[in-house]
Parts: structure tokens; sequence; C-alpha cells
């Protein structure tokens, strides 16, 4: 039988592998929301359209977030669920034998490096603190005997705090002071995020429960996990209306209340037969609200509307 660190992969195939244990799909949101929180930081003084200089600092906070600070939690988050993948993903780059442990513990500590050398670039030490608190969030989620992801009340809420909150004041950060506006929209579309995290939960109940993980849907069960899921969701998007009415940006109220109301239909339908393609009508239907809530909250933040 040949073990992982026995088994010959080609060069081409290391290196995807590597890419791989980055996860390059969850790059996608941390990059685009400090995107958001660049636009957040205001169009008087903050990040400028027509700057390229701006540009070129905002792409590099997008790096900063995405492919090493997040590619980091993937990557190290993949070493130590190993034995779960082996169940619920086998064709993970651990478990299919793509990588070794040592490459594997290699590839999570050069992400993590990388994290923080080039946040220094920024010269701004809350950036800084910024990148060392997420890489401690990362190792606390995934590493025991913490592990938050064995905590199920605390371990989406640390992927959205990680990956929308703190990508979001970074990418403020990076263009002027942080205001208590940008502070409070970075924590609800976190708090969004976390809701979201919530059902991600459901689909890998089984390796979960074979493997002792305290997910919340292994310990309350699936639909008891949709209406906390829901509610999560429902009542972060409320919040962020009330505050669009409260500071007087009437449509903005106007089209949350539309993401919270469109969607419901399809969380009644996953509620009542929670199967995998309900599951992703729900997500097909609620998550370009979710962004598009990201980027009007952002405008809304930053000025734009007047």
């Amino acid at each position: 039988m040949i073990t992982t660190s026995e088994k010959q992969v080609s060069p081409g195939k290391k290196i995807r592998a590597h890419i791989e244990l980055a996860d390059p799909v969850t790059w996608i949101s941390p990059t685009i929301v400090t995107l958001f929180g660049a636009l957040a930081s205001g169009q008087d003084i903050g990040f400028q359209w027509t700057s390229g200089r701006d540009w070129a600092m905002a792409m590099l906070g997008a790096l900063v977030c995405g492919p090493l600070g997040t590619g980091f939690s993937q990557s190290i988050n993949d070493y130590f669920d190993r034995d779960i993948d082996a169940i619920n993903d086998p064709g993970r780059p651990i478990p299919a034998g793509l990588v070794s442990l040592n490459e594997a513990r290699l590839n999570w500590i050069v992400l993590g490096t990388a994290t923080l050398l080039v946040s220094l670039v920024f010269g701004n030490p809350l950036i800084t603190i910024l990148a060392v608190l997420g890489i401690i969030l990362s190792v606390l989620y995934s590493m025991p005997p913490v592990k938050l992801k064995k905590h199920y009340f605390l371990g989406p809420p640390a992927v959205g705090l990680g990956y929308v909150s703190m990508s979001w004041l970074v990418g403020h950060l990076i263009f002027a002071p942080l205001t208590w506006e940008s502070l409070i929209v970075a924590w609800i579309n976190g708090s969004i995020a976390s809701g979201m995290l919530f059902l991600n939960d459901i689909k890998s109940v089984e390796g979960d429960r074979l493997h002792g993980l305290q997910s919340l849907t292994v310990v309350i069960g699936v639909q008891k996990t949709l209406i906390i899921a829901f509610a999560t969701i429902n009542l972060s998007q409320a919040l962020l209306m009330g505050l669009a009415f409260f500071w007087g940006y009437y449509w903005v109220a106007a089209f949350i209340l539309l993401a919270i109301v469109a969607p419901i239909r399809n969380q009644v339908q996953l509620y009542r037969d929670p199967t995998q393609k309900n599951y992703l009508r729900y997500l097909v239907t609620s998550n370009p609200f979710v962004v598009l809530i990201q980027v009007v909250s952002a405008l809304m933040v930053g000025g734009y509307f007047g």
C-alpha cells in the first residue's frame, strides 16, 4: 500500500494540489469585501476611483485578505481536518495523497508568513494587527485543543468575522481612519455571512457526526439549524435596514427589505424539504442579494449617495 509520503506525484499535480490546499474559491468573498471596505472609506478622503495608486493599494489589500490570509486559513484547516476530509471530501490534496503532511504544513506556514509581511507594506499598524488577529483566529478555528469549529455557536461567527468584517476593515484602513458607521456595517455584514455559514454545516453532517465534531447540525438537527441560520441572516439584514432608514437612506432601506422578503419562499421550501436541490436553490436566490447588500452598504457608508 502506498502512503501519502510515498506516493509519486508529478510536479504539475503537486503545484495544483498546493493551490487547492489554499482553496481559491474561498478567496472571492474576502477579496471583494476588501474592495467594499475601500469604498466605505469615503469618496472625499478615502479611495479614489481615478487613482491608479489607490487601485494598486486596494488590490494589494485584497491579496492580503484573499489569497494569502484566506488561503492560510483554508490550508491550515485542511491540515487539521484531514481525517474528516477523508470521509466528507476524499479528493482533497491530503487524503488523496497529493501532498505529504510536511508539504501541507509548509504550505500554511508560507501563506501565514506572507500575510504578515505584506500587511507591513501599508505602514498602518492597525492593518498589521488585523492580519495577526486573522492568523490567530484561523489557528484557533482549526487547531486543537481550542478548534473553534468544534463549538457550533462559535465556528460560523469566527469565519464571518474573519472573512467579511476584518476584510472590510482592512480595505477601509488602507485609505482613511476607521469610522464607527463603517465598523458597525462591517460587523453586520459579517453577521449575515455567519448565518450563511450555519447553513454550510448541513452538507457535512455525516462526517462531522462520525468524528465527533459538534457542528450545529449534529447537535440540534437540520431543521433547527435552518431556523437559526435564517434568523441570523434576516435579523442582521433587518438591523442594517433600520440603520439605513435612521440615516435617511430610505431607498437603501427599501432595497434591503426586498432582499429580506425575496428569498423567504425558498427558505420555507428548504425548511420543509431540506434536500441538496432546495439548498442550492436557496443559495442561488439569496447570495446575489447578500453581495448587493454589501455593495450598497459600502456606498452608503462612503457617502456616495449624497
